[in-house]
Formats: C-alpha cells, structure tokens, sequence
C-alpha cells in the first residue's frame, strides 16, 4: 500500500533540520512510518535530504574516529564503522535521486527546438566555417565574440550584466561580493560555527559561497587534524578532553560539509533558471537573428555545402519519425554524413605495417634529466592525504641516497605535494649547499605552483593552492635559495624507482601521523622500502 505525501508533513521536514535527518535516518535503518517514507520521497526535499544526510555521514565518521582514538575494544568499535557505511551508502543513494531528479526536470524545462534542422546541419557538418560566419555576424552587429555564449562560471553577474535578471542587490550581500577571498572564507566559517548566514543563498553570491565551501571545509579538517594531534600526544587513557574537542571540531566540519552541499545545489537551481532565460525572451531572440545572419554568410562564402545540408534536411524531414518534435538530435548523423573524410597522412614503420604496436622505449627511465649540469643533486618528492583530516605525509628520496619523510597539514592533495617539493628541496640545500637542486614530482599542479613562487620570488602567488600557514612558510623558507631549485614533473606510477619510494615514505608518514601505526612499526616499514629500492638499484640489501 502506498501513501501520498502529506503536506504539512512535507513542510514541517523541509523546516526542520533535526527532523528531516532523524526522519532520513529511520528510513535507512527501516523504522520509518510509512507516511514519513512518502514525504521523503516529496521532489522537493530531495535536497534537503542529501544535505541532512552529508552532515549524519560526517558525524557518523567522527565518532569512529574518536574511538579509534580511545580505549574501545574492537568489538565496540566494529558497530560505529558498519553504521557509517550506511550513512555513506544513503547519502550516495541521496545524491543519485538530486541528479536523476534535475536531469529529468532539464528535460522537461527543454523548450522546443527552433532552430531549423538545415541550418543545424550545416553548423554541426562545418563547424568552422560556420564559427567564421557567426564571428563575422556578431562583428557587424557591434557585439563582442562571445555575446552569445553562456559562461561556466559567475553566471548570475553575466545575467544581471545582459539585464536577463533585474534582481535588487541588497547592501549585506554587496559586501560579500567585494570582499577578498580569505574574508570570504572567514564569512563562511562564521556561518557554520556562530550564526547562520542568510545572504549566502541569494543569487548574486551563491556560485561564490559553491566555489570558496571547498576552501572553508579544508579548515574545518585543519581544525579535526590538530584534535587529532593533541589527542595523539596524550596517553590512551587520559584524552577525555582532546576527544571532547576533536567531536567539536567534527561538529563544525559537518555543518561546513552539509552547508557546501546546500551551495552547490542552490548553483545548480541557479543556473537552471538562467537557462531558461536565455531560450526564452530578448536574449532568444537576438540568438536566433545572429544564426540566421551567420547561416546567410555561410551559404554565400559555401553556397555548394549549404545547398548539401539543405537538400539532405528536407529529404530526412519527408520521412522521420521525429519531425513533429523538429528532429531534436537528428542533425548529428546528417551532419557526420556530410562531413569532410579526414585523409590518413600517418606514416606507419615496419612493424606497423605487419599488424604490430610498437612498445614504447621504457629502458631509460630518467631521460628526463638528460639536460641537467652534471653536478645537478635530483630527488623525488611524493605526498599523501587524509580522508575527513586535513593530515598529510609527505616523503622524498634523492639519487645519492638522501631521504626525508614527515607530516603536516594540507587543504587538498596539491597543497600536500608542494609541501613535499618545500621539504625535499630545504632538506637536499643542507646536505648539498653548493649545488643546484632539482625536485621532481608527479602533480602538475603543485609544479606549476613552486615554480611560479620561485618566478616571482613571492609566495603569496601560492595561496590559491597552499591554503594552510605550515606550507606558506615553507614555500617563504624556499625563497632565498629560489636561484638554486628548479621543480620538473614527472609522470607518476610508471615504475620509476624513486618515484614509487618517495610514494611509499609517504603513505606510511601519514599512517604514522594519523595514530594508525605505532612509531616502532613505522620505523620498520621504512627501512623495509628503503632495502627494496637499494635492490632495485643492483645495490646489496642491507640490514634494518
């Protein structure tokens, strides 16, 4: 027997946070009334229980981590870890319905298809030529290139910009807006630990409150990181008050987390609308002017392809299934029967020509230092991260046998790469002061980021990527030897030795910092992946 969703009910959810997870709880723990399961079910609260869930998934990962922290038997603990799964699992399930559910409605929103099938044709067969002539169009109406492109980002400012939306900008959300980024944050971090903001929401700020929770969130996990750190540095039994903090500070990142689910759903919402606005209207309007004048150009500079598209539409319209609905997608297979053949123009060797691939040449791994001063010293760095924690490992190894491992604190992957880079190359400028260093290190991102500091001679250049005060200070130590360091990338994973060692030094960094492993067990990890790498070398294993 199925029930229909109350109302009342449907609003008293929406309206209460607490209620909605507990409800969104009992259902996956099959205590639901079923008249509770119908309001679930209600289009508009998938939302909200996606957000309610995103929170209880956090808690849920909190408290295991608490008692892995404290002196719960195993048995105690297995409980905590099953009931996180399946938070995680129902706020996946969640997330999957917002999806389906906004895919169904950007169907259903679809206006009508008004461009005519020839014209789409021709556009999607030459998509060139036909740029030339829109680009030439716009040019002679006075508009810019992009007049008729919707931007991936900041779309709200576009739309108020074409005067699509008229919406008042109120003083409070004004000063979101010309805030600097890091007030911004500061803004979101109040939100989640004093009062709740409700200037987030609105349509000017929101896609910035999406962009910067990611920001936010990060500190949320510094602030588990260094709960956890304190809790690590007392005995077992006497962490009472740190494991106090460390369920505070959880508390704060689950509302950080569900509040950046919240952004990104209400970014969504947004540019749904503003979709909408650009196929209806005055913007509509002057797009489909601009086609015809660029399809009107196209045909005059092509009249023999235009003739092609327009004779092969009218042909395909006498007869498809689909014309009452203008032939939505029928264009795609009309415009790849008119498509030019591209000619194959790749000169194949021998082994080709006979029906083999030739295998690429891996026997020098380090060609890439083919181009180094002699006297170059050359290391590896590698990183690894934690899950809900902003810990992070790092570890590195050099040709001359020098390593380095450790832990710190990194927002994102690419921060924790850039502190490993900091510290193999502080750490080899000690034991080489003379000679230039090279780091190598798989993530472009962090790369790109060290050398720009090192370019500019100026790390707050950085700070988009190193968030945290542990690796602004070592990219500030780097500075005054920046003439001396040169960072590569290198691709990762590929059997290159010190590469898979600096990897490996890391992973156990961060197990060791995270409590997981006792220093003694560390200890011996390491000195096993070190043995492995002198073997690999063709050096003797030596003894631990």
């Amino acid at each position: 027997m199925t029930f229909p969703a109350r109302p009342e009910l449907v609003s008293r959810l929406a309206d209460d946070f607490t209620a909605l997870q507990d409800a969104a709880l009992a259902r996956m723990n099959g205590t639901a009334a079923p008249e509770t399961e119908a309001a679930l079910d209600h289009p508009t609260l998938a939302g909200p229980v996606a957000i309610a869930l995103a929170h209880a998934e956090l808690l849920a990962r909190g408290a295991v981590r608490r008692a892995e922290l404290s002196v719960l038997a195993a048995q105690r603990l297995r409980p905590l870890r099953e009931y996180a799964r399946r938070v995680r699992r129902a706020r996946l399930q969640a997330e999957a319905v917002c999806k389906e559910q906004r895919a169904r409605r950007t169907s259903q929103g679809r206006t009508p298809m008004t461009t005519p099938l020839d014209l789409r044709v021709a556009r999607a067969a030459h998509p060139q030529a036909y740029l030339r002539a829109l680009e030439e169009e716009l040019a002679h109406r006075g508009l810019p290139a992009d007049a008729l492109s919707v931007p991936h980002h900041d779309r709200a400012r576009w739309a108020r910009e074409r005067q699509l939306t008229h919406t008042q900008i109120p003083s409070p959300v004004a000063e979101l807006l010309d805030c600097g980024d890091d007030s911004f944050v500061r803004a979101l971090l109040h939100d989640a630990r004093k009062s709740e903001n409700p200037h987030l929401g609105h349509d000017a700020v929101v896609e910035r409150w999406s962009r910067q929770a990611r920001t936010a969130s990060a500190w949320g996990r510094y602030a588990i990181a260094q709960a956890e750190q304190a809790a690590l540095a007392r005995p077992l039994t006497a962490r009472s008050v740190q494991l106090d903090l460390l369920e505070d500070a959880y508390q704060d990142t689950a509302i950080l987390t569900a509040r950046a689910v919240e952004a990104k759903h209400r970014t969504a919402e947004l540019h749904d609308r503003i979709r909408e606005l650009t196929a209806t209207g005055s913007f509509a309007d002057l797009t489909a002017q601009c086609h015809a004048g660029a399809i009107a150009r196209f045909a005059a500079v092509h009249p023999g392809l235009w003739e092609r598209a327009r004779l092969l539409s009218a042909e395909h319209e006498a007869g498809c299934l689909e014309r009452a609905k203008d032939c939505p997608r029928c264009h795609l297979a009309l415009a790849a029967a008119l498509a030019p053949e591209v000619p194959a123009t790749t000169v194949l060797d021998e082994d080709d020509a006979a029906g083999k691939i030739a295998e690429p040449d891996t026997s020098d791994r380090y060609a890439i230092l083919d181009d180094l001063l002699p006297q170059a010293v050359v290391a590896v760095a590698d990183a690894a991260v934690g899950d809900e924690s902003a810990a992070c490992g790092y570890g590195w190894v050099c040709e001359n046998g020098t390593t380095g491992h450790g832990a710190s604190m990194a927002s994102s992957s690419g921060e924790a790469e850039v502190i490993g880079i900091c510290n193999a190359a502080l750490g080899l400028l000690d034991h080489s002061p003379h000679s230039p260093i090279v780091i190598l290190c798989d993530s472009s991102e962090a790369v790109t980021t060290v050398n720009r500091a090192l370019e500019t001679a100026d790390p707050a250049v950085a700070h988009r990527t190193v968030v945290f005060p542990e690796g602004r200070q070592l990219l500030a130590n780097l500075m005054p030897y920046r003439d001396r360091v040169e960072v590569r990338w290198l691709k990762g994973h590929i059997g290159h030795d010190l590469n898979e060692t600096a990897d490996a030094l890391a992973a156990v960094a961060l197990r060791r910092a995270t409590g997981r492993i006792p220093a003694a067990v560390a200890r011996k990890e390491q000195a096993h992946i070190l043995r492995t790498l002198r073997f690999a070398q063709g050096e003797p294993p030596i003894a631990a």
